[in-house]
């Protein structure tokens, strides 16, 4: 079963044709991006009486700011596929790994923990060193990071609900309790709240972007039979999101959407 799916994912036909896919809808996504904040840009422009001086500085700042917003998804995307890398591990462990079950009923839980924490070493490898985010401050990477657990939250709801599998119902719940929790912690005072509510707003269209763009990539993937259910929905969920890496990977060096900055 496994050189079958070797086989199946390392097909260069059908690799090609999804990576085409997932290439193209994150141009998509990017040109939206690029898109909505010259507009407005533009409406600032028109509507404000402005010295050259203040059209150099505004123009600047809003240069720095769509780069800011590009990474930004670039972050979700990352985010995402870290913790569906080591969710996918769980899944694993827990369905194909049968001579695991004793040590895995007993410590489940820390091992779930310690795929988390590895997680987030993940995600600072991806903005590092695999594609460096250097735009992005790191208040705004801590809230994007808090939109990809909803992200990941939706993610579990849809294949619980969509395909009648209830083996998530304790990763949706796990994942609802580190989210309120950045919330409401222990020493969190109403100005802490507000600030993290703002930075959820103020992102929420990133969480739609990043939604649409994975549902598409999926819907294409399992549409065609590149994407098999066979495997697990979380794994084949997983492969989407690195070809969704790779592609950012190839965007950030062929340079081309600074072109459009």
């Amino acid at each position: 079963m496994f050189q079958y799916y070797l086989i199946h994912y390392f097909n260069f036909k059908n690799a090609g044709g999804f990576m085409l896919v997932s290439l193209l809808c994150l141009i998509a996504v990017l040109a939206i991006v690029i898109l909505a904040a010259k507009l407005k840009k533009h409406y600032k422009l028109n509507t404000q009486d402005l010295t050259p001086k203040q059209i150099r500085k505004l123009n600047h700042i809003h240069k720095v700011k769509e780069i800011s917003l590009i990474e930004s998804f670039y972050e979700m995307v990352f985010s995402s596929t870290s913790v569906l890398l080591f969710l996918s591990l769980y899944y694993i462990i827990d369905e194909r790994i049968p001579q695991a079950a004793f040590y895995w009923q007993k410590y489940q839980n820390i091992i779930l923990l310690l795929f988390l924490v590895f997680s987030v070493f993940m995600t600072n490898w991806f903005d590092i060193l695999f594609v460096p985010l250097t735009a992005i401050p790191t208040r705004q990477k801590a809230s994007v990071r808090l939109i990809s657990a909803f992200y990941i939250i939706l993610i579990l709801l849809y294949i619980k609900f969509i395909y009648h599998d209830s083996n998530y119902d304790s990763l949706i719940m796990y994942f609802i309790t580190l989210a309120v929790g950045r919330f409401l912690y222990f020493d969190s005072t109403l100005e802490d709240i507000k600030e993290t509510l703002q930075g959820v707003a103020r992102n929420l269209p990133l969480l739609v972007l990043m939604g649409s763009y994975s549902a598409i990539v999926c819907w294409y993937g399992f549409h065609c039979g590149f994407l098999l259910t066979s495997n697990g929905v979380i794994l084949s969920t997983l492969l989407a999101h690195l070809f969704m890496d790779v592609s950012i990977f190839v965007l950030d060096k062929t340079r081309l959407v600074k072109l459009f900055i």
